[in-house]
């Protein structure tokens, strides 16, 4: 093996990390990459997080080895929110999620966002069917929504409002005037979500 001047020579196989240790004559004090106070700050990160989106790695089929394809819906989403909880966010977006749960995995998935946003994280979920105690905000007014008949409104949470001729008449300007300004409905959102 060939020696260069700032390094001293390798004599037995090592690691990638020791050898940028090991580094001679270059001002860096030989100790670790990453130190054992910011690995266990790390570690505690990783663990609170698992927590918090209720995973627990060693129950998994094959522990912490489980490939991502072998995990079953609710924990795919619970390893997601987990990821997403590493960076100790202010806000967390969910997409899908209650995309193929059942009905107990959809409670279970719900639980853990309202732990989530009770801890103190502002928590965004898109979803088909939100719970009574959501505050929803309908991105499509009954007459557009697919599968709806017209007239007819979905099951609507606590905080939409009732429909009426003139809110269906104000809907559909809307919808016809791409420039228009944001309605009533859709301002108080926005001033709620940035209140949040």
């Amino acid at each position: 093996m060939v020696a260069s001047s700032a390094f001293e020579p390798i004599k037995k196989p090592q690691s990638f990390g020791a050898r940028i240790t090991r580094a001679k004559d270059s001002g860096v004090a030989n100790r670790p990459v990453i130190g054992p106070e910011r690995a266990a700050e790390a570690q505690g990160r990783i663990d609170r997080a698992l927590s918090a989106a209720g995973l627990d790695v060693d129950a998994l089929p094959k522990g912490p080895r489980t490939h991502v394809r072998d995990l079953e819906r609710l924990e795919a989403l619970r390893l997601g929110v987990a990821l997403a909880l590493l960076g100790e966010p202010r806000l967390l977006a969910v997409d899908d999620v209650d995309h193929k749960l059942s009905a107990a995995d959809r409670d279970a998935a719900w639980a853990m966002l309202r732990a989530i946003a009770e801890a103190g994280t502002t928590v965004l979920a898109v979803c088909t069917e939100a719970p009574a105690d959501a505050l929803v905000v309908r991105t499509r007014t009954p007459e557009t929504a697919p599968g709806t008949a017209a007239g007819t409104a979905p099951d609507a949470g606590p905080e939409t409002a009732p429909e009426t001729d003139e809110n269906n008449q104000n809907n559909q300007n809307n919808q016809n005037d791409e420039n228009s300004e944001p309605t009533e409905g859709t301002a108080d959102a926005y001033a709620e979500a940035r209140r949040a």
